[in-house]
């Protein structure tokens, strides 16, 4: 369990942990392999949310997913450009729901990068990097005591 304080400080920059999904790149579910191919490697990401047209969460994509997919069914550049990226989607990565709690979202972000954030009927909403909460808890070990005082149990504060 978080310390009550140091959640408290941590939920004051909750709004700036999300990244909005009109914020991110994106692929729809229905896209061919090579614009998620483009995407992934033009754009340098690793990883990317997949949604469909109707901004439903259906899992990430990756180079090393498409490359997995295609050797394990053996298929040919032509064969793999003409299907759509939903058949070789990862749903292994946690998400969480809109307004989890943060020691969840913790918890989740030691094992991923990110966590997708899902809404109602799993509309996709943005996500939530490693990145952004690294920045919250430095700043709590930087400026925490700009509003809390620290004392050691067991120990009381001399009066003068």
């Amino acid at each position: 369990m978080i310390a009550r304080e140091f959640e408290q400080f941590l939920l004051k920059h909750m709004e700036h942990y999300l990244i909005a999904a009109s914020d991110l790149a994106i692929i729809i579910d229905s896209h061919n392999t090579d614009h998620a191919s483009l995407l992934l490697a033009s754009d340098g990401y690793s990883r990317v949310p997949v949604i469909t047209k109707d901004k439903i969460y259906v899992g990430t994509i990756a180079i090393s997913d498409i490359m997995a997919y295609k050797a394990k069914n053996q298929l040919t550049d032509w064969e793999m450009s003409q299907l759509p990226i939903s058949k070789m989607v990862n749903h292994k990565i946690e998400t969480v729901a809109d307004g989890a709690e943060l020691t969840e979202v913790m918890h989740k972000l030691v094992d991923n990068p990110f966590l997708p954030v899902l809404g109602q009927d799993k509309q996709f909403l943005g996500i939530i990097t490693r990145k952004s909460i690294l920045k919250a808890v430095n700043s709590l070990l930087h400026d925490f005591t700009e509003t809390y005082d620290i004392i050691e149990k067991g120990q009381t504060e001399s009066a003068d």
